[in-house]
């Protein structure tokens, strides 16, 4: 007997001394690192990423066909307008307007000689314009064969530099293929994309800015010259081009580029400044995305809704007021209504 009561009481001094265990467990506050939420100010500038490209990208092609004789230049090579480039047989081009020419020749002899008589009365109206018709039918059939021989021959159609150049001596043409580009480089664009929600911020007469890049150490003027009107359905983005003042001899074509746009606002700031937190300290439940804040040292779990990624966190548009005290570290241990301390 008295061994059971024995036992009863070591049982009810473990189960006391647990409880105190846990009661003291619970207490404990846990150490965490938080933050206030305040609404972030939208800057004046907006930061992009681009690419640079020529001014004019001119894809050169012939309207011929035939065998290719020869080929002037090379991809990379800087050309003056009106240099040779690729050049085509053109015997039957030749021979072409050597008939034409001699057709004409004749045309017009007959012609002279019919309007001086045609003057004193001696051939009829009906037969001079019969002879004015042959005389332009020669002249347009000369005009062609010629445009033909000229197309036998591939030219710059202005200063540039070759790109692109797929065509070798001995390759039979076709006709309206492209035999290489022309890049212009008188001067340079800039294309970056924008966002759904920035786009309709882009507006008025022009919009200026800067483009600099990591192989150039200088900042450049742009002016934004294009805007597209329908978005990547994959990005939900648009493409924008600009127009670069300056840098003809530092930009190179497919250089990376950073580029500022002075003035130009997120739209979400046309309604209130968005609230940016950490991508850290956001917890995708099932149910949604969620965080951890501190309310009078316990530590209590809020649903949030998100916009999408800013540069410096995660655009927050319900869930979080101004002043809330957000935990964002340390939360890996919470549950709901802990103590937690700040240890900033």
């Amino acid at each position: 007997m008295k061994n059971i009561h024995y036992s009863l009481f070591i049982i009810l001094c473990l189960v006391a001394c647990s409880k105190h265990e846990n009661t003291q467990r619970a207490q404990a506050p846990l150490k965490v690192k938080t933050m206030v939420v305040a609404p972030q100010g939208v800057g004046a500038t907006s930061h992009y990423v681009g690419t640079i490209a020529p001014a004019k990208e001119i894809p050169l092609s012939l309207q011929t066909t035939g065998r290719v004789v020869a080929v002037h230049v090379k991809n990379g090579q800087k050309v003056r307008a009106g240099q040779t480039l690729v050049e085509v047989d053109n015997t039957q081009a030749v021979n072409a307007l050597q008939s034409a020419e001699a057709a004409l020749k004749q045309a017009q002899d007959g012609y002279d000689r019919v309007s001086r008589v045609h003057e004193k009365g001696v051939v009829s109206d009906q037969k001079m314009v019969e002879i004015e018709s042959k005389l332009q039918q020669a002249k347009s059939l000369y005009a062609a064969a010629k445009q033909q021989l000229n197309e036998c021959t591939l030219t710059a159609p202005c200063e540039g530099v070759i790109s692109d150049l797929n065509i070798e001596k001995g390759q039979t043409l076709i006709p309206g293929a492209r035999l290489c580009t022309l890049l212009d480089l008188s001067g340079f664009t800039v294309h970056f994309t924008v966002p759904e929600q920035e786009i309709n911020s882009l507006t008025g007469q022009t919009i200026q800015g800067t483009v600099t890049c990591d192989a150039v150490d200088k900042v450049l003027p742009i002016v934004i010259t294009e805007k597209s009107v329908t978005a990547n359905p994959l990005t939900h983005t648009y493409d924008v081009t600009a127009r670069v003042q300056g840098g003809k001899d530092l930009l190179r074509s497919g250089m990376v580029a950073k580029v500022e746009l002075n003035n130009v606002q997120s739209t979400m700031s046309n309604v209130q400044s968005p609230i940016i937190i950490p991508a850290r300290c956001i917890l995708l439940k099932p149910e949604g995305p969620t965080v951890w804040l501190q309310q009078n040292g316990k530590a209590v779990r809020r649903a949030i809704t998100t916009d999408g990624y800013q540069a410096d966190g995660i655009r927050v548009t319900s869930g979080l007021e101004p002043g809330d005290t957000l935990i964002i570290d340390g939360y890996q241990k919470l549950y709901n209504d802990c103590n937690v301390i700040t240890e900033n």
